[in-house]
């Protein structure tokens, strides 16, 4: 048994005709009368009867015919699938990031139609929580490409795309709103939301603390910053975070950390061992040629804000 004998069978039974379906198929009617014998023969069963000048299935017909149809319609979805992940201007790029880097991922994504076209291809950017996770879905092969900290792994390349400042995120109504800064000394016994420990940046902030003989009051954890906004917003603590992108969410405010705190360094990756699909391919490549995308995106975004703020005091 072979496709091209099932092709031949379904289209027979679709048009009940030995004639129409042989030319339909472009092959003469006695190559068609011979591949359904040999399919028959194979099976030990007749599928065809003749009902005047057509045919019609047997009851063994009736029942195979769906099996065929089944077999050839998911091939013909797998051929359309596979042609579609290998043109570079269609197929589906599979992408993940920080959840801090929410808003850089549809900027990057508009960018990247507008100054290529490539209109029809499709881009996913799921958020994942931690390094950990990230580094383990690349490595599987589940996304194509990541946004995050360096991976320190043979198996990974990597473009550097610029650094994500650490703030300390506080309520508005808290003492150290009044200003713009802050000295981590400040934050003993202060009621502190920190990442969980899954997260890198907790990591860094329990070393920091305990080089500055500092004990915050840990009163909630969470690896999610969307989260951390909102406890912080109601007053529950205040949380040392990547810079917000598009500026304090409601109900908070920002403060330059003045103690020494690493930036974030951040990186577009990808697995140098599994095949990259050509449009996600070509996306890596853009944004190797367009160089620090999330600084270039940076210093648009505080563009905006303060243009937004000249907007509403005037």
């Amino acid at each position: 048994m072979n496709l091209r004998q099932l092709y031949y069978f379904k289209t027979i039974a679709e048009l009940e005709h030995y004639t129409r379906a042989a030319e339909k198929l472009f092959v003469s009617q006695s190559s068609l009368s011979h591949a359904i014998q040999e399919l028959e023969n194979e099976l030990n069963v007749k599928f065809f009867e003749k009902k005047g000048r057509n045919v019609e299935l047997t009851k063994y017909g009736q029942l195979f015919l769906p099996y065929v149809q089944k077999t050839l319609d998911t091939l013909e979805t797998g051929m359309d699938k596979l042609a579609d992940y290998i043109n570079p201007n269609t197929g589906t790029v599979v992408m993940a990031g920080f959840p801090s880097l929410a808003q850089f991922a549809p900027d990057i994504i508009v960018r990247y139609i507008s100054e290529t076209n490539r209109v029809d291809v499709r881009l996913q950017f799921n958020q994942e929580a931690t390094y950990y996770d990230l580094k383990e879905q690349l490595l599987a092969g589940v996304v194509d490409l990541i946004f995050a900290t360096e991976i320190d792994d043979p198996r990974v390349g990597s473009s550097y795309i610029g650094e994500h400042q650490i703030v300390l995120l506080v309520p508005q109504s808290h003492r150290l709103a009044k200003g713009d800064e802050v000295d981590l000394r400040e934050l003993d016994g202060e009621n502190f939301i920190s990442f969980d420990d899954k997260c890198q940046l907790r990591g860094v902030t329990d070393e920091i603390f305990q080089q500055l003989g500092v004990h915050p009051n840990i009163t909630m954890e969470t690896a999610q910053d969307i989260i951390m906004n909102g406890l912080v917003a109601a007053n529950h603590g205040v949380a040392i975070m990547p810079y917000p992108l598009g500026g304090a969410p409601y109900g908070t405010k920002i403060l330059r950390i003045q103690n020494e705190i690493p930036s974030r360094r951040l990186y577009l990756m990808w697995n140098k061992e599994q095949y990259l699909p050509p449009a996600a391919e070509y996306f890596r490549d853009f944004i190797i040629r367009s160089g620090e995308v999330f600084t270039q995106f940076l210093v648009k975004d505080e563009l905006q804000h303060k243009q937004k703020l000249q907007t509403d005091q005037g």
